[in-house]
């Protein structure tokens, strides 16, 4: 009985056992390929649902660029921060009630006339307000990001700890970077997407080497790149930045004069044709064709000279 189990029994038992891993092994071989293959599924489809939302969004763009740039005055300026649930309906709204007021009341004392200055000069006033904020906001983050620069590089970072650090850095930060930081981190809590928290803050800063600065942060985190590195060139490419923005102020303080220069001419021209026709410039100015030709041109120069002096910030 002996010899029947060492000789025959036993080497069918072991068979078996073989046999059963075998067929082990192929089951969880199978598994593990379902599992990938159903990986592969849902990234393709999870990079699908990406491409389309990216193609939507691009279809929106087109197709509400006035309100985009609504939307982006409001980010850029701080309107939002100031102004809770503020947003571009809400914003248009409101420039319509406003500017009719000011129309209404100078209808009301002057006529049509001084109603539509009276609009225009709500108009006017408000885009220089708007291009005020943002510029503050410009100005600000230049002053802050530094400051972000020096606090990044005081880290080990990796691209996992990177968005719970930015709570221990908001603290120190100023406005607006405070304000971004913040909502980035918790976006990134509650959708567990860091990299699109990450594209978001980038998008609510108006500053080019913000969003440089936050794009090369994400594309690091998601490839494994040298945070050191990044924070080493971002410093040399922030001191560039930095130095061209010192020309662009001589530039402004220049461009200023110029504007001051092209006032004193126009009132002495108009004082010059004032005397020479023997009075009565304001009646023709406010009161004929070519007056109110002359000054919408007037205005439209201000403007452009107004923007353009803005646009150098950027």
């Amino acid at each position: 009985m002996r010899e029947l189990f060492k000789y025959f029994l036993l080497p069918c038992l072991l068979f078996i056992g073989f046999l059963f891993l075998l067929v082990r092994l192929r089951i969880l071989k199978a598994l593990k390929l379902m599992i990938l293959k159903a990986r592969v599924s849902i990234e393709d489809r999870d990079r699908q649902t990406k491409l389309l939302q990216r193609k939507n969004l691009g279809e929106f763009e087109k197709k509400n660029t006035f309100y985009l740039m609504i939307e982006r005055q409001i980010e850029y300026s701080g309107l939002r921060r100031r102004f809770e649930g503020l947003g571009a309906g809400k914003l248009v709204v409101f420039d319509v009630f406003a500017a009719s007021a000011f129309y209404a009341a100078g209808l009301f004392i002057f006529g049509f006339k001084a109603g539509f200055f009276s609009a225009l000069f709500y108009v006017i006033c408000r885009i220089v307000l708007t291009e005020h904020l943002k510029s503050k906001n410009l100005k600000a983050t230049s002053e802050e990001l530094p400051k972000l620069l020096d606090f990044l590089g005081n880290y080990s970072l990796t691209g996992s700890e990177l968005i719970s650090i930015f709570s221990q850095i908001s603290r120190y930060m100023a406005e607006p970077l405070k304000s971004v930081m913040e909502e980035c981190e918790m976006e990134s809590k509650i959708t567990g997407d860091s990299h699109l928290a990450l594209i978001s803050m980038a998008d609510k800063i108006e500053h080019p080497q913000f969003k440089q600065l936050v794009r090369n942060i994400s594309v690091t985190a998601r490839y494994g790149g040298d945070f050191n590195l990044l924070v080493t060139e971002s410093r040399k490419s922030l001191r560039e930045y930095l130095s061209h923005a010192a020309d662009r102020k001589s530039l402004v303080a220049e461009a200023a004069i110029n504007m001051m220069l092209l006032l004193a001419m126009s009132v002495i021209v108009l004082a010059v044709v004032n005397l020479m026709i023997g009075g009565g410039i304001m009646q023709v100015l406010f009161g004929t064709l070519v007056g109110h030709l002359a000054i919408a041109g007037m205005i439209v120069i201000f403007i452009l000279f107004i923007y353009q002096i803005f646009s150098l910030y950027k």
